[in-house]
C-alpha cells in the first residue's frame, strides 16, 4: 500500500490499532522511513515504510502482520484514540461540515471502534472532523483575500470588500454577488436589515440585506461579516451598499428599532426612508403590556391603508392601554404604518424575510468565513436555479400570487356599482364603502391601489365601465411591472458560480504575500458558544410599576406597605 504523505500512514496505522486494540511503537521516524513495531517487547509484528524519491508518498516495503503477543496487557483505553485519529476516521460522518451530535459519535466510536473515550476528546476529534472537511477558521481569515479575488473572478460583476485593522487582522468583509446586483434592478426597492451572531470561537455578526419578490420570496442583496453591531459597522456596511444601491426616495430600508441602522440609514442613504417592523414592535406590545386585544389593533392599525382605519384601530388601543399608546406616539406613526409612511413599502411591514435568512444558515454560523460564503453560494444557487425554471414556460402575463389577487379583486369589482364624475374618473360605491378612483393618476381613496399598484376592487369596477369588454386586457396596463413574469424571469436569469477549490486558485502575488490574521479576541473570553437570538436595542422598555393591593398605590407592594406594618 501507499499513502499520500507520512502522517496519512501515521493516521491509518493508529485507526488500525484502534479497531484491533493493540498497541504499537515507532522505532525509526526519520523523513524517509517510518518504522513501527507491537509495544510488546516478544511480539513479532512490525511494519516498514519508505518515501518514494522526489515524492511525499510513502509505500509499505515489509510488513509481518502476524501478532505473537498475548491480550493480557490490552485494555478498553486504547492511548492511540486521540482526537487527531478520531476526527480522521468519522471526517467522512460531515459532509459540507455537518454531522452527529457529540453524544451520537461517542456512542459510535463505542460500537465501531471498541473503546472508551472521554467527551471532551470526542468532542475535539469532531471539532478537527469539521476542520478536515471545511477547513479552520484561522486558515479561513488568512486566506479570504484571494477567496474574494476568486469569488470576483469567478462571477463577474460582483463586489467585495476586505477591510483589516492596523494590526493586520480581520476586520469587516462585504459580498454582494453580480447576479444579485443585475437582479435587484428588478425587485420592488424595499431592503430589509438584519444581523446575527456568528458561533464560531472569534465571534462576529453577519450582517444580511435582502429584498423580496413578487412571490414573496427571499432576494438576497449583500452579506457582510462584521465584529459587532455598532455605528462603524453598519457604516461600512451601508457605505459598500451604497455603490451600487441607488439613494432615492423610492428606496426604504427597513430593520429591528436597532439605533444604529436608523442612524446610519440617515447618514449614508439620506433619500431613503427608514422604517421599523411591525412584528418586533408587535411582539414588545405583547411582552411588555401583556394585553392580547392591544396587539391585534395595533397589527389592525400598522397594515392599515387609510389614515381613517389606523385612527380607528390606533383610537381602541388607547383606550384600552393608553401607556402602548403613548409609547407607539414615541416610537412615530411613519416609522411602523403603511398608511403614515412617506413612500411605499408594499406588503413589507416586517424583517421576517432577513429573520428567515438567519434560519436558513443556522449551522453553516459556526463555520470558517470561506466555508460560510460557500454555503451562502450553494443556497442561493439552488433557489436561483429553482424560480428561473418554475417560470420559464408560465401561462400568464403576471405571476400566480398576483393574478389570484387580481381575480379576487376582479369578483369583488362585479358586486360595486359605479358612477362617472370626469373622463377616467368614478365613484364606486358598495358594501357600505364610498369610495373615489382616478385611473390617470392610478389611484383610489382607500389607498390599496397607490400602495399595492395593482387595481382594487373599485378600480376593476372603474376599469370596467371605462373599457367595457375590453377591461380585463387594460388591468396589466394598470398595474406595476414588478410582477411581470419577464420581469421575475430577468431577476434570475444571471446564474451564481461557486467559487472554485483553493487547490486551483490563481491569485496574483501581491495577494497571496498579504498575511491577514484573525480578529482578535479578548483573553479569558471562556465558555460555551452561545446559540440563542440575542434581544435587540431598542426591543424592551419598561411600562410595569409595582401596584400594592391593600392601599391601591403604586410604587410599592404588600408585603412592603406601611399600612400592612401598621395593622
Amino acid at each position: 500500500m501507499s499513502f499520500k504523505n507520512k502522517q496519512e500512514l501515521d493516521i491509518a496505522l493508529k485507526i488500525a490499532c484502534v479497531k484491533k486494540d493493540f498497541r504499537l511503537k515507532k522505532v525509526i521516524n526519520s523523513c524517509s522511513v517510518y518504522c513501527v513495531k507491537c509495544e510488546h517487547l516478544e511480539c513479532k509484528w512490525w511494519l516498514r515504510a519508505v518515501k518514494v524519491e522526489n515524492s511525499d508518498r510513502f509505500y509499505i516495503k515489509k510488513y509481518e502482520k502476524m501478532h505473537t503477543c498475548g491480550s493480557e496487557h490490552l485494555t478498553s483505553h486504547n492511548p492511540h484514540a486521540t482526537a487527531k485519529v478520531i476526527g480522521a476516521y468519522f471526517k467522512d460522518r460531515y459532509p459540507e461540515g455537518k454531522g452527529p451530535s457529540t453524544k451520537d459519535l461517542k456512542n459510535s466510536i463505542r460500537i465501531e471502534l471498541g473503546c472508551k473515550v472521554s467527551y471532551w476528546k470526542v468532542w475535539m476529534g469532531s471539532e478537527i472532523a469539521k476542520s478536515l472537511v471545511r477547513g479552520t477558521h484561522e486558515h479561513g481569515y488568512g486566506v479570504i483575500d484571494a477567496y474574494s479575488h476568486m469569488l470576483r473572478t469567478s462571477n463577474p460583476g460582483s463586489k467585495t470588500a476586505l477591510k483589516i485593522d492596523e494590526n493586520d487582522r480581520f476586520k469587516y468583509f462585504f459580498v454582494a454577488y453580480g447576479a444579485w446586483i443585475l437582479g435587484f434592478i428588478q425587485m420592488r426597492k424595499v431592503i430589509a436589515v438584519d444581523g446575527t451572531f456568528l458561533r464560531s470561537k472569534y465571534g462576529g455578526m453577519l450582517l444580511s440585506a435582502v429584498a423580496q419578490d413578487a412571490e414573496n420570496h427571499i432576494f438576497p442583496v449583500a452579506f457582510c461579516v462584521v465584529d459587532s453591531e455598532c455605528d462603524a459597522s453598519y457604516r461600512y456596511f451601508f457605505e459598500q451598499l451604497r455603490s451600487f444601491v441607488l439613494d432615492t426616495p423610492e428606496l426604504c430600508i427597513i430593520s429591528d428599532r436597532h439605533q444604529s441602522i436608523r442612524k446610519m440609514v440617515s447618514i449614508v442613504f439620506p433619500l431613503a426612508h427608514y422604517g421599523c417592523c411591525m412584528r418586533h414592535l408587535g411582539e414588545n406590545i405583547r411582552n411588555n403590556f401583556h394585553n392580547a386585544s392591544v396587539v391585534y389593533h395595533f397589527y389592525k392599525a400598522a397594515k392599515a391603508y387609510n389614515i381613517d382605519v389606523f385612527s380607528d384601530h390606533f383610537n381602541r388601543i388607547r383606550d384600552l392601554v393608553p401607556q402602548a399608546a403613548t409609547h407607539l406616539e414615541r416610537v412615530g406613526f411613519h416609522r411602523w404604518s403603511r398608511a403614515f409612511f412617506p413612500e411605499n413599502r408594499y406588503n413589507i411591514m416586517t424583517t421576517n424575510i432577513a429573520e428567515s435568512v438567519n434560519s436558513m444558515f443556522l449551522d453553516e454560523r459556526e463555520y470558517p468565513i470561506t466555508a460560510l460564503f460557500d454555503a451562502i453560494n450553494r443556497r442561493f444557487a439552488e433557489k436561483f436555479h429553482e424560480r428561473r425554471m418554475k417560470f420559464i414556460n408560465a401561462p400568464t402575463i403576471f405571476i400566480p400570487s398576483i393574478e389570484k389577487d387580481i381575480a379576487k379583486n376582479i369578483n369583488l369589482g362585479n358586486k360595486l356599482l359605479v358612477h362617472q364624475t370626469a373622463n377616467y374618473k368614478y365613484i364606486v360605491t358598495g358594501q357600505d364603502e364610498v369610495a373615489t378612483v382616478d385611473l390617470l393618476d392610478k389611484s383610489c381613496t382607500c389607498k390599496v391601489f397607490d400602495i399595492d399598484k395593482i387595481p382594487c376592487p373599485h378600480a376593476m369596477a372603474a376599469l370596467r365601465c371605462q373599457y367595457g369588454d375590453d377591461y380585463g386586457r387594460r388591468i396589466y396596463e394598470y398595474s406595476s411591472s414588478y410582477y411581470n413574469v419577464e420581469v421575475y424571469l430577468i431577476a434570475y436569469v444571471e446564474e451564481i458560480k461557486p467559487v472554485p477549490s483553493e487547490e486551483t486558485w490563481e491569485v496574483p502575488i501581491e495577494i497571496l504575500e498579504r498575511k491577514i490574521s484573525s480578529p482578535f479576541v479578548e483573553p479569558g473570553k471562556v465558555g460555551r458558544r452561545s446559540s440563542k437570538r440575542h434581544k435587540g436595542i431598542g426591543e424592551s422598555f419598561s411600562t410595569k410599576k409595582n401596584k400594592c393591593s391593600l392601599c391601591k398605590r403604586i410604587g410599592h407592594k404588600r408585603t412592603t406597605c406601611s399600612e400592612r406594618n401598621v395593622a
